[in-house]
């Protein structure tokens, strides 16, 4: 293994050409800058960031979300747990000199019978079918093998994958906008959406104390009941949530709702299952679930209202969930899934730029009237 590659501490997806490469970080000048070092290049490549380039709470997480765990080279003999639906970091070569890592995903796998080497050593001789997230084969489908990819690894499998503590800690004390701790280096999809709600969201009764864990859902059914939505869960993953649907005005064309749990076996489960890369739940409706924001909650509580809640799934009315659906990738119902979905995306960060522009706004008038 090379020397620089021992080194790597974790990857990072690069502003020039969105390809991932193996860095590593460190903070400069008292916490003031983060300094990304690409390992195999010269110094002439390193990406600094200065606290003062920061200037909202986006900021500070678009830049976190570049960064995630060293990606795991898929033995010849582990090709199995390569599946359809999976996130891969796969390489694309644009000359023998020069080949880059870029996301993909898996769409089909042509299995074969493995040969042996000489020597014995096996080899794969399955063919991987990917639709490229990134980089020059951007939404292209194309076929590769095996040496070609891969796996991507999640928070959980590396905790202590994060940038350097210091430098984030001042980013977010000298940015006005960034009122929450950003400590992770990589996330979920509700991450990456990032938040609409606030802490308000924390402080309601959900659970009545006991429950620490709550997924924060985005595009139901108007009219969705917390029964409809408790059962299916439960049938699906055996979960048993408490479920909470908020009010909403009669121009919104749909609601949200909230997951709280008390377990974080369960809630890891739930969340899992939510936010799969390998389906995606529709409602009855049609509409695509998205996971907004995913809390810990640890303040104290105070009483909720206006809020239909279903604690247990005692006396609900069963086959009322009937309407809720998991379409699986590769089908037609996914693609317009995933259309339906990614353009609520669209709109929840649009919406959310100008609920932060507001803010400012409204903070901006206020501390000159305060001058005045």
């Amino acid at each position: 293994m090379s020397s620089w590659l021992e080194e790597a501490e974790m990857e990072y997806r690069a502003d020039l050409d969105d390809a991932w490469y193996s860095v590593r970080v460190a903070a400069e000048e008292n916490g003031d800058v983060l300094r990304v070092k690409f390992c195999g290049f010269s110094e002439e490549y390193d990406k600094v960031v200065r606290v003062s380039e920061l200037k909202s709470k986006r900021d500070i997480h678009n830049l976190s979300e570049r960064f995630r765990p060293m990606s795991v080279q898929v033995q010849d003999s582990d090709c199995s747990k390569v599946s359809v639906g999976d996130i891969v970091c796969a390489s694309f070569a644009f000359r023998e000199d020069d080949v880059r890592f870029y996301d993909a995903l898996v769409d089909g796998v042509e299995n074969h019978a493995h040969a042996r080497k000489e020597g014995g050593e096996e080899e794969c001789l399955c063919n991987f079918f990917l639709i490229w997230m990134h980089g020059p084969n951007a939404e292209n489908l194309t076929s590769t093998t095996v040496e070609n990819i891969c796996q991507v690894q999640s928070c959980d499998s590396s905790p202590n994958v994060k940038p350097k503590r210091s430098f984030l800690q001042f980013a977010n004390q000298d940015t006005r906008c960034a009122k929450r701790s950003v400590s992770k280096i990589c996330s979920s999809e509700a991450d990456r959406i990032g938040s609409h709600s606030d802490s308000s969201i924390l402080d309601m009764d959900f659970g009545g104390g006991g429950n620490e864990y709550v997924i924060l859902l985005e595009n139901l059914d108007k009219g969705s009941s917390p029964s409809m939505i408790a059962e299916f869960i439960q049938r699906a993953t055996s979960v048993s949530p408490e479920v909470y649907i908020f009010p909403n005005i009669s121009s919104e064309k749909s609601t949200r709702g909230v997951l709280s749990l008390g377990s974080k076996k369960e809630f890891q489960k739930l969340t899992d299952f939510l936010d799969s890369p390998k389906h995606i739940i529709m409602s009855s409706g049609g509409r695509p679930w998205v996971i907004v924001e995913k809390m810990t909650r640890h303040n104290p509580l105070r009483a909720s209202t206006g809020i239909q809640s279903q604690r247990t799934l005692q006396n609900m009315s069963f086959g009322s969930s009937k309407g809720i659906k998991v379409v699986h990738v590769g089908t037609e119902e996914h693609k317009m899934a995933k259309l339906l979905k990614d353009l609520f995306v669209e709109f929840f960060n649009h919406q959310k730029r100008l609920h932060e522009k507001l803010d400012l706004d409204v903070e901006n008038i206020l501390q000159l009237h305060q001058a005045l």
